[in-house]
C-alpha cells in the first residue's frame, strides 16, 4: 500500500454497547473504500474484524481489531472494539491510541452500558467524539428520540449533522445538513448518488443548518463576530468552527447509518476526512513527567506499543502507534522499561488477520511488527539516548476474582505459565500466586471475561483448569489486653530445651501510651507487609532473659500472625510487652524462646476478645433508573451500606460498601438484576469488624478443615 504522511491519517475507535452494530459498520466502511470486495456479516462468522474464532463461537466481538481503509488520499485507521462490559480493557486501549472516538447507537435500545462506557473513555483521554445512530432500517426506528436521549445525556451541543428520511424497513436515504444534500444508496452494493432534497424537507433542512451556524459562531470568537456582522456564515467557515469544535469538545457531531444495509457508511467516511482531526491536529502526548511530546514525522522515531496478540503461527504479534519520526523495517530501538535493543524486521498494517507489509509508517499512523523479544503493552520504545517514557494506558481496576487450579495434578506451573502469557496481551486480566489464601486467584472484569480466559487455556495453550471459590484474606486482631506466660522445657537426653517468657498483649493504637506497670527499656515498631502494625515492647529487667533472645521470641510470635489461632489468618495491629521470664544457662537456646514466644501469644491471643476484620470495598453501582429499587433493596442482603446516589443521564449511580465476601458473585448478580444494562466499578477501601454471627461460622469452618487435613 502506498505511505500516508500524518495530515492524511485518520485514527477512530468504534465504540458502543454489543448489538450496535460496530464491526458491521467497519465492514462496510473497508467495502466502500474497495479495501474488500465483498461484505461479510456477524452471523455468518465472516467478518474482517471477528475474525478470531472465540468469535465466532460467541458471536461477538472479544478482541479490539484495527482495521484501515484507503479513502480520498486519506488512511482511516479503525479500531473495532467490543461492546460487553466484561472487555473493557479492549475499549481503554482503543480509545487511548484513537484520536476520535465514534460511538455507535443501537436506534432501538439507546444509550446503553457500552455506550457510556465509550464516553466516559473518551473523556478521561480528552478524545473528540461523534455518534452514528444506527440500524436505522428496524421496525419503528425512531431517529428523533435518539437524538433527544443523546441531548439529555450528552448536553445540547451534542448536533445531528444529518437525519433519515425514511427509517424503518427500506431505509435507504441520508439528508446532510452541511451540504443541504440528500444521498440515496443502492441496497447491498457500494453505489449511492446525490439527488434533490423534497420540498417537503427544504424549510426543515435550512432551519437545522442555521441552527448549525449558529452553534457554530458560539464556539468561535472570529466567527461569532462575522456571524454578528453579516448574519450568516460560508460553507466553508461553518465547516472549519465545526472541525475546531469537535477538535475541543465543544461539540459532538451525529450522523446516522445502517451498517447492515451499507446506508451512510462512505459519507461517514467523508465526514471523517472532512472534519475528524488528523494526529498532527491533536494535542500533544504527554509522558508519565507530564511533559508534552507532539506527533512530528521529522522527529526520531518513537513508538508506544499498545496490543499484543499471540498467534501459533507467528508467535507474538505487537500493534503500537507512531508517535514520532518515521518507522522502517531493521530499525533498531531501545525499550526504555527494559532498557533492552529490539530490532524491527518487518513493518505490517493489519485489517483483521491480514497482514500487508509496508515501507514506512509516519507518525500518528498505526501499524504491527512481530518477534520483538523484549517489548509488551504500554511499553515506549525510541532510539538510543532518547529517553522517553509515554504515558500509559490505565486499565479498570477487575470486579471479579476466582481461585483457578489445573484439572490434572502437577500441571500448577502449565497453568501459571499460560495463564501469565494471557495477561501480558490483556492487561485487565490479573494474575496472583498468593501464599496467604495458597491460591492461584485470576482477577477479571466479568463473568463472560473469565469464560474467554479459559477458552484460551484450553484451546491455544492446551491445558485444561477449573475455577473455583476463592478464600478471602481476612485478618484477626484483638480488642482488650491480657497477660500470660509459658515455660518450654525439654529434656531428650543431653542437652536440652528451656525457656520461659511472660508477655501481656493489646491493641496497637496510634497514641502509643505504653502500659505504666512495665518498665520500658526499648521499642520496635513494625509496619506488616499484609497491612496493620506490631508493636514490640522490651521490658525485660535485671538480666531475666538475656538480650541475645528477645529476636528469637519475636520470631516465634511472627510465625502465629502468619497464621492466626481463629481462621489461619494474618493478624495486625498487636502491642506486645516481653516483660518477664526464665532462662537456663544450659538448656537455653534460640529455638526454647522461639517456641516459648510462639505459645505464649496463641495462649493469651484467644483470651484478648479477638476479632475478625475483614476486606471492605467502596463499589460504584451504575444502572438504568428502572433497576434502582431492585439494585437497592438486595444490598442489605449482601451486607452492603448505601452511602448514596446520583444521577448520570438515565442513568443512576448508586454509592455503596460491601465486603469482598459478597462482591467475588456481585458482577453475575448485578447482570441478572438489570436485564446486563448494569455495572458496577470497586476499590478496596479498609478493613472491617465482621459481624458476630459471620465470625462464629469463619472459626467452625476453620476448625472442621483443620480436623479434615489431621
Amino acid at each position: 500500500m502506498k505511505v500516508y504522511e500524518s495530515k492524511n491519517i485518520r485514527n477512530v475507535a468504534l465504540l458502543g454497547h454489543a448489538g450496535s452494530g460496530k464491526t458491521t459498520l467497519g465492514e462496510a466502511m473497508l467495502y466502500q473504500a474497495g479495501n474488500i470486495n465483498r461484505r461479510g456479516t456477524v452471523d455468518d462468522n465472516n467478518t474482517v474484524s471477528d475474525f478470531y474464532e472465540l468469535e465466532h463461537e460467541r458471536n461477538c466481538s472479544v478482541l479490539s481489531t484495527p482495521l484501515y481503509a484507503e479513502y480520498n488520499n486519506t488512511k482511516i485507521n479503525i479500531i473495532d472494539t467490543p461492546g460487553f462490559d466484561d472487555y473493557i480493557g479492549e475499549v481503554a486501549s482503543a480509545t487511548r491510541i484513537a484520536d476520535t472516538g465514534i460511538i455507535c447507537i443501537n436506534v432501538h435500545n439507546g444509550i446503553e452500558v457500552g455506550t457510556e462506557n465509550g464516553w466516559e473513555y473518551c473523556q478521561k483521554y480528552n478524545k473528540p467524539v461523534a455518534f452514528v445512530i444506527n440500524r436505522l432500517d428496524v421496525d419503528q426506528a425512531d431517529f428523533d428520540k435518539s437524538m433527544d436521549e443523546l441531548k439529555d445525556r450528552f448536553g445540547h451541543n451534542t448536533v445531528a449533522l444529518q437525519y433519515p428520511i425514511n427509517a424503518g424497513n427500506g431505509f435507504d436515504s441520508i439528508v446532510d445538513i452541511l451540504t443541504k444534500s440528500m444521498y440515496k444508496f443502492t441496497a447491498d452494493s457500494n453505489k449511492f448518488e446525490k439527488v434533490d432534497i423534497p420540498d417537503g424537507e427544504k424549510d426543515k433542512v435550512e432551519n437545522l443548518y442555521n441552527e448549525l451556524m449558529e452553534s457554530v459562531a458560539e464556539s468561535d470568537e472570529d466567527l461569532m463576530n462575522k456571524f454578528f456582522e453579516e448574519g450568516e456564515l460560508t460553507e466553508e467557515e461553518v465547516s472549519k468552527g465545526l472541525k475546531i469544535a469537535i477538535l475541543n469538545r465543544q461539540m459532538f457531531p451525529v450522523f446516522c447509518a445502517s451498517s447492515k444495509g451499507n446506508v451512510g457508511s462512505v459519507t461517514l467516511m467523508e465526514n471523517i476526512v472532512k472534519l475528524l482531526p488528523s494526529p498532527l491536529e491533536m494535542p500533544a502526548e504527554k509522558t508519565i513527567e507530564e511533559e508534552e511530546f507532539p506527533y512530528d514525522s521529522a522527529g526520531t522515531p518513537v513508538l508506544f506499543m499498545y496490543k499484543m496478540l499471540s498467534e501459533q503461527q507467528t508467535g507474538e504479534m505487537l500493534f503500537f502507534k507512531v508517535m514520532s519520526g518515521v518507522m522502517k523495517p531493521s530499525m533498531d530501538l531501545v525499550n526504555e522499561q527494559k532498557n533492552a535493543p529490539e530490532r524491527f524486521g518487518q513493518l505490517f498494517v493489519t485489517n483483521g488477520k491480514k497482514r500487508e507489509e509496508v515501507a514506512e509508517l509516519h507518525a500518528g499512523d498505526i501499524g504491527a511488527t512481530v518477534k520483538l523479544k523484549n517489548s509488551g503493552v504500554n511499553h515506549t520504545l525510541h532510539v538510543k539516548g532518547k529517553g522517553i517514557t509515554i504515558s500509559p494506558i490505565v486499565y479498570p481496576e477487575p470486579r471479579v476474582r476466582v481461585a483457578i487450579v489445573p484439572k490434572t495434578k502437577g500441571e500448577e506451573e502449565k497453568v501459571g505459565m499460560a495463564i501469565h502469557s494471557i495477561c501480558n496481551e490483556d492487561p485487565s486480566l490479573q494474575v496472583e500466586h498468593s501464599q496467604e489464601l495458597r491460591q492461584m486467584i485470576v482477577y477479571a472484569q466479568g463473568e463472560l471475561h473469565l469464560s474467554s480466559t479459559k477458552w484460551r487455556l484450553e484451546n491455544r495453550y492446551k491445558v485444561e483448569a477449573e475455577y473455583t471459590e476463592p478464600r478471602v484474606p481476612y485478618r484477626e486482631t484483638i480488642q482488650k489486653g491480657i497477660k500470660g506466660s509459658y515455660r518450654h522445657k525439654k529434656q531428650s537426653g543431653g542437652a536440652g530445651q528451656f525457656a520461659e517468657v511472660h508477655m501481656m498483649i493489646e491493641p496497637w493504637t496510634e497514641d502509643g501510651k505504653d502500659f505504666p506497670d512495665f518498665n520500658v527499656r526499648g521499642k520496635d515498631l513494625i509496619e506488616l507487609e499484609w497491612g496493620g502494625k506490631l508493636e514490640y515492647v522490651n521490658c525485660i529487667v535485671g538480666g531475666v532473659i538475656d538480650q541475645r533472645f528477645l529476636p528469637a521470641i519475636m520470631k516465634g510470635v511472627m510465625e502465629k500472625m502468619h497464621i492466626g489461632p481463629l481462621t489461619g489468618s494474618y493478624v495486625r495491629d498487636i502491642k506486645m510487652y516481653i516483660y518477664d521470664g526464665k532462662m537456663h544457662p544450659v538448656d537455653s537456646n534460640e529455638a526454647a524462646f522461639k517456641t516459648a514466644g510462639r505459645n505464649v501469644f496463641k495462649d493469651i491471643f484467644t483470651k484478648a476478645q479477638p476479632q475478625i476484620l475483614e476486606p471492605v470495598y467502596d463499589v460504584t453501582i451504575k444502572v438504568p433508573e428502572e433497576f434502582v429499587g431492585d439494585v437497592m433493596s438486595d444490598l442489605p442482603g449482601r451486607r452492603g451500606v448505601i452511602l448514596g446516589i446520583d444521577s448520570e443521564g438515565r442513568y443512576q449511580k448508586i454509592n455503596a460498601r460491601m465486603p469482598l465476601a459478597e462482591l467475588d458473585k456481585y458482577a453475575t448478580a448485578l447482570r441478572s438484576m438489570t436485564q446486563a444494562k448494569g455495572t458496577h466499578t470497586q476499590k478496596y477501601a479498609e478493613y472491617q469488624v465482621v459481624p458476630a454471627n459471620v465470625q462464629q461460622e469463619l472459626i467452625e469452618a476453620y476448625k472442621k478443615s483443620q480436623e479434615e487435613d489431621d
